[in-house]
């Protein structure tokens, strides 16, 4: 007969202690940053896709004012103008 060792079921953890749900979840939001800005095709993170500051968004909102369009359309003015 041998001598069975009882092994925790399942994949080993990273750091070698099991991580709480709240540091899974924190670790899933930072990879998902990472891929999505590494990736263009990656679908970003609610989170990544409306952090703007606020000067930033005033410009852009002041420069879609001058031009006459709405901020979706000057998004793909500025997205068009990346291609090129």
């Amino acid at each position: 007969m041998t001598d069975s060792v009882k092994r925790p079921r399942g994949r080993p953890a990273l750091s070698g202690a099991a991580m709480s749900p709240a540091e899974r979840k924190r670790r899933s939001r930072a990879l998902q940053v990472t891929r999505a800005t590494q990736d263009h095709n990656a679908r970003l993170p609610k989170a990544l896709s409306v952090e703007i500051d606020a000067s930033l968004h005033q410009r852009f909102s002041r420069f879609c004012q001058q031009k006459g369009l709405t901020q979706a359309q000057g998004l793909e003015l500025l997205i068009s103008t990346l291609a090129n």
